[in-house]
Parts: C-alpha cells; sequence; structure tokens
C-alpha cells in the first residue's frame, strides 16, 4: 500500500490479532502511547473488534489505521494511525507504536515519513499534529528528523503510571513537508 524501501504501511485484518494484541497487551507501552487506562483484552477479543471493523465500518471517517511491517520479510513491526481527521480544517493527528524490538532502527522515521505522504499527498491535508511525553527522546528525535515543529508544551497533561507528564505538541504544515 505505501511503503519505502524498508517499510510498508497496510490495514490491519483479523489475522493480525495476534500482534496486535502483543502490541496493545503491554500496560507500560499503553502508558506512553495512550490517553485512558489500560484494559486487558483477550486475542479473541481483538480479533472480534478486526472482524466487526471490517464488516460494519464507521460512517465517520475520522480516522485511519495501519499496521507497519518490514518490506524484506514481512516482520511485523507495530501500528500507526491518522487520527482526529477533520476535513473541514484539513487537518490531523499522526502517531504510531513500534514494538521494543523494531525500535531505534530508524523505522518509526520511516513510519511518519509514510504517514505524512499519506496525509498530505492522499487526503489532501495542510497539517499535521503529533504529541507525544515530554520524556519520549525516541518520538522528539523522529519528529524533529520528519521535519515537524516543536510547538508547546502542555505542563502535567497525561498520566505516565508515576505521576501527570508535560506533553508535547509538534506540528509540519504541507508548505513545510519534505516528500
Amino acid at each position: 500500500m505505501f511503503a519505502t524501501d524498508r517499510v510498508r504501511l497496510r490495514p490491519p485484518t483479523p489475522d493480525d490479532a495476534p500482534n496486535l494484541f502483543r502490541l496493545h497487551g503491554d500496560p507500560e507501552l499503553h502508558l506512553l502511547t495512550n490517553d485512558g487506562p489500560f484494559v486487558p483484552h483477550h486475542v479473541g477479543q481483538v480479533r472480534a473488534r478486526l472482524e466487526k471493523r471490517i464488516s460494519d465500518p464507521a460512517e465517520v471517517d475520522d480516522g485511519v489505521s495501519l499496521l507497519a511491517e518490514a518490506v524484506a520479510d514481512g516482520t511485523f513491526l507495530g501500528g500507526s494511525s491518522l487520527w482526529g481527521i477533520n476535513t473541514f480544517n484539513r487537518y490531523a493527528h499522526l502517531g504510531i507504536t513500534l514494538l521494543p524490538e523494531a525500535r531505534g532502527q530508524g523505522y518509526g522515521t520511516d513510519v511518519v515519513r509514510l504517514l505524512c505522504r499519506y496525509g498530505f499527498r492522499n487526503r489532501n491535508l495542510r497539517r499535521l499534529e503529533l504529541e507525544t511525553l515530554a520524556g519520549n527522546t525516541a518520538m522528539r528525535r523522529t519528529a524533529e528528523r520528519c521535519g515537524f515543529t516543536h510547538e508547546g508544551t502542555q505542563r502535567e497533561r497525561e498520566y505516565d503510571g508515576d505521576g501527570f507528564a508535560d506533553m508535547v505538541i509538534y506540528g509540519l504544515l504541507r508548505r513545510d513537508w519534505t516528500p
């Protein structure tokens, strides 16, 4: 679907349930990537949710989820999303979650660049936003490497398991994007 020479993004299928279960079943990772409480799920629940998404797609198109896999061998790397799509003002948020063994190898940069290409070229958006915990230095470096500008910090916005942490906001305008 969307690919670099190393990473491919594609829609999830019900057969991806075990990988998504592994990705979203980690309570510590959940604290970094989600803004709600961790609720344990069974792999069967994940599969049922994927099946429902295929058989009964939402009427409102406010987001898209794509899986990241290695082009070379199809190894599952993680998930990504373009969410909160505002078609009137033409902006959206993006997010990525990689398995621990996929981190630190540049895959995150490839995924963010692919999401930018999808958002700007295929969705005709004019702005993309990325939010992450201030202490998530890997995501901050990835955002900056992909051309995002640090636009602000919201103090003590998100619970991180130990207390409330600052959230940093990055933005990228289409005119500043380098494909």
